[in-house]
């Protein structure tokens, strides 16, 4: 039977999943993380190799995968997504002449960055001339080898380098009861520790994608400064559904409002263009999502429903050492690792 992991290096923690069986019933049969210390991995991107690779190594060690070879994604400010429109052409000679085609809409030279794409459509421009509309993705190759030389000391071989979003993406688009309409869609966000993605999706198709570096850790961080306090007390703090009036309530309140400003900037980004679909609600996900009040800020300040995602609804739980209880409690911060192992399924 077919088996893939799925392994989430994020800023706060490294995550991995392991899925068997195929496309439309697969089986969960093992999901573990471990804690890396401060600063290790800032913004998504690795600082420190030491204790990722450690970290890595104890992670294979304690939850015991089967296996070595893991689908691996990436989130951070050394990736460039951007909506681009080609003359028509097959994927491999698309492919082939995409670095003389897009330097133009990305910052980074395409002799050091590692490209790939998604086609959207295709359609006529206005002289009735075959176009592509893809989705461009360019990552620093320097960034993409930090990550792939971590691995290699922890003796793990990749078997896909795959984006965070279409990985969140995957883990959540099969529980959608939206309608085949093409011309609607939802946003899906993610809420990590320090980086956030964003994307807007049509029937499972990507159509817009913005990563944000900000997370709950800016909470944290706020107020600990303000305080004094310790990380674990700050976080106790920011988790409290009962938090009394005061200046801790006061900062999570300002910081909170900070980043849903983020988010609506993004969704009002994208439906200024002439080809968005309409967006009919938000699908939360990521543990900076479980911040008391933050889902209905949200749904208040984008005027729809924002509900939460579950990226383990449609997988089966084989024997795994958590009661449903602890399942539920892990399950927020494993959307993109599931994502990935079901891309690596695929």
């Amino acid at each position: 039977m077919a088996s893939a992991i799925g392994l989430d290096i994020g800023s706060s923690a490294v995550r991995a999943v392991q899925l068997s069986g195929g496309r439309g019933q697969s089986t969960v049969d093992r999901l573990g993380q471990v804690l890396l210390p401060p600063g290790a991995v800032r913004d998504g991107e690795i600082v420190e190799a030491g204790p990722v690779v450690e970290a890595l190594q104890i992670l294979w060690k304690q939850y015991k995968f089967k296996g070595k070879r893991v689908a691996i994604g990436v989130a951070n400010q050394q990736v460039v997504v951007r909506q681009v429109e080609l003359p028509a052409m097959d994927e491999d000679e698309l492919r082939e002449s995409l670095p003389f085609q897009v330097q133009d809409y990305i910052p980074i030279p395409v002799e050091q960055a590692e490209l790939d794409f998604e086609v959207l459509d295709e359609f006529q421009n206005s002289d009735g001339q075959p176009m592509l509309r893809i989705l461009l993705v360019a990552a620093a190759t320097e960034m993409v080898q930090s990550i792939l030389d971590v691995l290699k000391q922890a003796k793990l071989s990749p078997t896909v380098l795959d984006l965070d979003a279409f990985a969140l993406l995957r883990a959540v688009n099969e529980q959608s009861g939206l309608t085949a309409d093409p011309g609607v869609g939802e946003m899906v966000v993610n809420v990590g520790s320090t980086v956030t993605n964003i994307v807007v999706h049509s029937g499972g198709v990507p159509r817009f994608v913005r990563i944000l570096l900000m997370g709950g850790n800016n909470i944290t961080e706020s107020l600990m400064n303000a305080t004094g306090a310790s990380w674990q007390d700050a976080e106790a703090m920011k988790a409290n559904p009962n938090m009394p009036p005061g200046q801790e309530s006061q900062i999570v309140t300002e910081r909170s409002e900070r980043f849903i400003s983020e988010i609506r900037g993004s969704l009002d980004y994208y439906r200024a263009q002439t080809d968005a679909v309409q967006v009919q609600r938000v699908v939360l996900t990521g543990g900076g999502a479980l911040l008391p009040g933050l889902a209905a800020r949200l749904a208040q300040a984008v005027r729809m429903p924002v509900d939460r995602g579950h990226p383990m609804s449609t997988l089966k739980v084989g024997k795994l050492p958590l009661n449903p209880e602890q399942l539920a409690e892990a399950e927020p911060f494993l959307a993109v690792a599931v994502g990935l192992a079901m891309g690596a399924l695929e």
